[in-house]
């Protein structure tokens, strides 16, 4: 801690607790060219291609409007680098200008804009000459954030840098599932010390712009529980899987230090300096936990699955449903010191059937949290049904389904209840003043 008094809670006197939605770019914009679009075309997601998606390019005035009728004071979105820099070096203006009216429409109804500046998509031509396996990625990415917060101007007052980067390097550079598709260890520990100090700097060039600006990433938490608690290696394997993927990002933020293993032979190190410093708040996504057993059924070192343990059934794509998990998760992650985003928490419920009561029980969990943690908000995952990535659109996340024809919005029962709860959240205290980590 430097002591430094920051923005309290974020620069936002004015509106001391968040209560919001999120989307992402690609997954509700569509007709956006990237490495994912290249992705699907060569067949490597299980629901084909999110062409037009729900078409909020030209309709994110009407989203904003549909956040604004569930009682919303905050909207979280992104911002696709293959629209604003579709070529290396040159910089789309009419794309900035996009963002910077949906960005002003915001503000001026009353909405907290909560900007996100990567959410796994990338510009065709980023792999071939500065791939995150590259020093170069760290300029490229900072030039890009940099233009992008001129561009907004200082209605931006919050920003998440990067989304869920650790999730990003598993899946993009160890297990190959998901664009750049690389499957190697030394490519993946090269790739996250090269994001990390890509946040760093990028955090840097935002402050520049926009001094008033609060800082955040949004890191995904997951609770891993021993699948039999009584086996000593189920237990072992649960506790690597915390300290890796919970643990391992605070560590880096908090000392600008990691070192932690995948079993069973890749290693992530490192050291950046200016990571500690580079946040004023850390943004949490949490969805749900795993259960873990080792030796694996089909994996030597171990395997994970979700199981109903907690009785209350699981989401559409088979994820457990623990609000208390959510609530320990939050606890670990005010570890670092900072006050608490949650950027994204949701589920799959097609039918509705369990949404109003996975929103209760997550709102109590947050309530019991925010008593004696700084909590500046919470983002509902998802505004809108949406491109689901490897899934695409079978998972229904949204407050709001769509037509896939006629693009018509409809509004869940449940939405009801997210807009009660939100009044309760909205009316409670503000997030205690903090200091800068």
């Amino acid at each position: 801690m430097t002591g430094t008094a920051s923005k309290v809670p974020f620069p936002l006197s004015d509106r001391p607790r968040l209560w919001g939605v999120a989307v992402s770019h690609y997954q509700v914009e569509g007709d956006d060219p990237c490495d994912w679009t290249d992705w699907e075309a060569a067949g490597r997601t299980n629901g084909g291609a999110c062409g037009r998606a729900a078409d909020s390019w030209s309709r994110y005035e009407e989203d904003a409007g549909l956040a604004g009728a569930l009682g919303a004071n905050a909207f979280r979105f992104s911002v696709s680098w293959s629209r604003v820099e579709p070529r290396r070096g040159e910089f789309d203006d009419e794309a900035l200008e996009r963002y910077r009216r949906l960005v002003d429409h915001l503000a001026a109804t009353g909405m907290e804009p909560v900007v996100t500046l990567f959410h796994y998509t990338h510009p065709r031509w980023f792999h071939s000459g500065t791939p995150w396996t590259s020093p170069a990625s760290v300029e490229v990415f900072s030039r890009f954030a940099e233009r992008t917060a001129r561009a907004l101007g200082p209605a931006a007052r919050v920003y998440t840098i990067l989304n869920e980067p650790l999730v990003f390097v598993l899946g993009g550079f160890l297990d190959g599932q998901i664009p750049p598709g690389i499957a190697d260890g030394r490519s993946a520990a090269s790739a996250l010390d090269h994001l990390l100090a890509a946040h760093a700097e990028a955090a840097a060039r935002v402050r520049d712009v926009t001094p008033h600006a609060a800082i955040g990433v949004a890191h995904n938490m997951m609770e891993f529980v021993p699948e039999r608690r009584w086996n000593p290696l189920d237990r072992l394997l649960a506790n690597r899987a915390d300290r890796l993927y919970n643990a391992g990002l605070l560590e880096a933020f908090r000392t600008g230090r990691w070192n932690f293993t995948i079993p069973p032979f890749t290693r992530f190190s490192g050291r950046r300096d200016d990571l500690p410093g580079s946040l004023d708040f850390l943004g949490v996504n949490c969805y749900s936990r795993l259960h873990l057993r080792s030796p694996g059924r089909t994996r030597v070192v171990g395997d994970f699955r979700y199981v109903d343990r907690s009785g209350r059934g699981l989401t559409d794509n088979g994820w457990e449903i623990v609000p208390e998990a959510f609530e320990r998760l939050l606890r670990r992650a005010s570890s670092l010191g900072l006050p608490l985003l949650v950027t994204e928490n949701g589920l799959a419920d097609a039918a509705d059937s369990r949404r109003s009561r996975f929103l209760e029980e997550h709102a109590a969990s947050l309530e019991r949290v925010a008593a004696d943690v700084p909590v500046a908000g919470y983002l509902h995952w998802s505004l809108l049904d949406n491109f689901e990535w490897l899934d695409g659109y079978g998972p229904k996340f949204g407050l709001y389904s769509f037509d896939p024809v006629t693009f018509e919005r409809r509004e869940r029962p449940s939405a009801q209840t997210f807009r009660r709860l939100g009044r309760r959240f909205l009316e409670g205290p503000p997030a205690p003043q903090f200091t800068r980590l």
